[in-house]
């Protein structure tokens, strides 16, 4: 438990949570309780849902369970919260994904250590709220765990929210800044939808998470059709998208793979029941590069936990929080307290800062470790023509489209005649997450 001395606690620039379990609302203006900072609990915290609207959606009764000790190991924890049936991983489709995924242990190996930097995030609030454990495995699709990506539909962050639905759920968007993109506050906004769908189709989390990818009315609307020919009406006999029909086998046989990762040589990185995230109320622009610097961490240590402030600068105006890492907690804490207002000044986006995102920040070990910097890409213009596409474009330019849309802020895919783009040549290591 980190501990914070007075002098800090009184700083009237900054309020501190220290939590890392709970996902907070997104707020349209910052809250100021009082003029003098309180640290606040963080029961009061997790309470707080994030990107619900008030009178939105209902939430489900929270179911109250034992509690685990810091030495249990936060997978087995979500293994023991399986509420799914164990069958659904002898369907056809969900081996043809296990063999499928399975020939490749080292990405999931990497997968698994990208992940365990928010598991404990979303288990805690997926226990919370009384749901199965397995929908904390759904970054695993959605996002492969990275908190700052962009589909070709221009979803966006780990559980890659459309603009739209986005924007329902209290996920607010701008120039500057995308909560989308939040870990905090989209896993709330995340498992409230869930919740509604799951509402909404009766109990079945299988259907539930088919309308989460491809919409409920999509997913009502061939039900009623089966319904009129006296048909099943179960998720396997519906008849839709490809891309749905295989997004749920998806999951399920990410639970097949990592709740036996030995069976498919599958090596677990170690995850401590504790968080290993935290977060930081303050009431000022801060450039996260620079706290970070002040700090003795790497430079993008902030900026990979917080894509959702695209330049690098915190906006007030729209969250007053930052997520960072527990255990630098009480430093950054200090620094950021003892840092000016920063300037408006933009930054690139991290896309450019020619780091590997496959191998993202390991937060919680005794050292900081940041991937090792490739060397930066030369930057340089093309201007949409006629007829050209994101996809077009990527490939004479020898990049992805994810690359594309992070380097230039882009929600969607759809560009204009005319428009300017920043293209990185030679964008090695580029991930297409489409």
């Amino acid at each position: 438990m980190i501990t914070i001395n007075k002098q800090t606690l009184m700083a009237a620039s900054i309020v501190a949570l220290f939590t890392g379990s709970g996902c907070s609302s997104t707020l349209s203006k910052p809250e100021h309780a009082s003029k003098q900072p309180t640290l606040r609990k963080a029961s009061l915290h997790t309470a707080n849902l994030a990107g619900t609207q008030a009178s939105a959606v209902a939430q489900q009764p929270l179911q109250q369970k034992p509690t685990l000790d810091e030495d249990f190991d936060t997978w087995e924890r979500v293994f023991r919260g399986f509420q799914l049936s164990n069958q659904y991983s002898k369907h056809p489709q969900v081996q043809r994904f296990v063999n499928y995924y399975g020939r490749n242990p080292e990405q999931l190996n990497l997968l698994s250590e990208r992940a365990s930097v928010f598991l404990h995030m979303i288990v805690h609030e997926v226990e919370r709220r009384g749901m199965p454990n397995e929908l904390a495995l759904l970054p695993f699709v959605e996002s492969a765990f990275d908190a700052d990506v962009f589909s070709h539909a221009g979803a966006a962050g780990l559980w890659q929210f459309i603009p739209d639905t986005g924007r329902r759920y209290g996920l607010q968007q701008a120039k500057s800044y995308d909560a989308r993109m939040d870990p905090f506050a989209a896993t709330g906004a995340a498992l409230t939808y869930l919740q509604k769908l799951n509402n909404d189709f009766n109990g079945d989390w299988l259907l539930a998470l088919a309308a989460y990818n491809c919409g409920e009315n999509r997913v009502q609307r061939e039900i009623d059709k089966n319904r009129a020919k006296g048909l099943p009406t179960t998720f396997w006999h519906l008849s839709l998208p490809k891309e749905t029909r295989e997004y749920v086998p998806r999951l399920l046989a990410f639970k097949e793979l990592i709740s036996n990762a030995p069976r498919y040589g599958i090596t677990l990185s170690e995850t401590p029941n504790q968080a290993r995230l935290a977060q930081l109320h303050i009431d000022k622009p801060v450039d996260l590069r620079q706290a970070a610097l002040q700090a003795g961490l790497a430079p993008d240590t902030l900026v990979d936990l917080n894509p959702c402030f695209r330049t690098g600068i915190t906006t007030p105006q729209y969250s007053n929080r930052i997520v960072l890492p527990r255990q630098y907690a009480k430093q950054l804490m200090a620094v950021i307290d003892a840092l000016p207002a920063a300037s408006n000044r933009v930054y690139a986006s991290s896309s450019a800062s020619g780091y590997n995102k496959l191998a993202t920040t390991r937060i919680g070990k005794k050292s900081s470790k940041i991937a090792k910097a490739k060397p930066k890409s030369s930057t340089k213009v093309h201007t949409v023509r006629r007829g050209e596409t994101l996809q077009s474009i990527a490939q004479r330019h020898g990049t992805s489209v994810q690359t594309l849309m992070k380097h230039n802020s882009k929600r969607s895919s759809k560009l204009k005649v005319g428009e300017r783009l920043d293209v990185m040549a030679a964008a090695e290591g580029a991930t297409n997450h489409s």
